[in-house]
């Protein structure tokens, strides 16, 4: 079989199958971070199917503070909470309940999944085009798998590096709990190492809390509790999708088989030696 059909045959026969069995694999954890709002992600559930809940209970204490109550989350939403959290050490004493009712219908939005979501959407999207047999390229099918690879890339960064927004914080704080919570503190959750983390940040100067603009005070005014919790979900969906990074990198490594430039066919050194020594003659 000569060169060019046989890539037309890996593209047309292999491609397919293999991403077919990689997209039914996918869509096995996907719906974890599904949305059913199209303004929050891109990534819907399949018709009928509930997108998964988990509710995590919570207990901290170090010395004279003490967290506790549960966290329910449901796709990329904080649904509820219920967190009573007591804060001593600090020159600025707080007892205080951090809670968001689910039938308020206001949740925490976590930015970083919502992001993870949109560019699992965009895998999926390629993957099915790539199933369907729309790549009939060479070199559209290593573009598609390098987009492929750099979103997932993308998604998994969202899981591990923390992002944290001031300013978002704060409107949170606002708007989500209910009752608001006391002035001088703080409630954040983002993501960061694969765990969903709990920041209560409380003002150290009591002097602070009259303060109007709080947005003026710099970071250092404000005295962080950090409590990070494993969601086995979330652990999960890393773990799948650095298996179809890993599979998908090998069917790269095929393609660029067919890419790579013939061999140059080298003389024998007997004969370049000789016609040398011929020429001196």
């Amino acid at each position: 079989m000569s060169g060019n059909k046989e890539q037309e045959w890996f593209i047309a026969a292999e491609l397919p199958p293999i991403f077919k069995d990689l997209l039914s694999r996918f869509e096995e954890f996907a719906p974890l971070l599904a949305s059913t709002d199209p303004t929050q992600n891109l990534l819907s559930p399949r018709a009928g199917a509930e997108i998964p809940s988990e509710t995590i209970p919570l207990s901290s204490s170090l010395r004279d503070d003490h967290v506790k109550g549960h966290i329910k989350m449901k796709g990329t939403l904080i649904t509820k909470t219920e967190l009573s959290i007591e804060i001593n050490n600090n020159p600025v004493p707080i007892k205080t309940v951090a809670s968001i009712k689910e039938e308020e219908h206001n949740p925490w939005r976590l930015c970083q999944l919502g992001h993870a979501a949109n560019y699992m959407f965009y895998v999926k999207q390629k993957c099915e085009d790539i199933s369907k047999g729309k790549i009939t390229d060479i070199g559209l099918a290593k573009r598609a798998l390098d987009f492929i690879l750099d979103q997932i890339k993308r998604c998994k960064l969202q899981l591990v590096l923390p992002r944290q927004d001031v300013a978002t914080t704060f409107n949170r704080n606002y708007c989500v709990f209910s009752p608001e919570l006391p002035p001088g503190v703080l409630v954040n959750f983002h993501i960061k190492d694969i765990k969903l983390v709990l920041t209560i940040s409380c003002l150290k100067n009591p002097q602070d809390l009259h303060v109007k603009d709080k947005y003026s005070l710099p970071k250092n005014a404000y005295c962080d509790r950090t409590i990070m919790l494993n969601v086995h979900w979330m652990t999960d969906i890393y773990d799948k999708l650095t298996q179809l990074q890993n599979e998908i990198q090998l069917v790269y490594q095929k393609l660029s088989v067919f890419t790579q430039p013939a061999p140059h066919k080298c003389r024998p050194v007997e004969d370049t030696v000789r016609e040398a020594v011929d020429s001196c003659c």
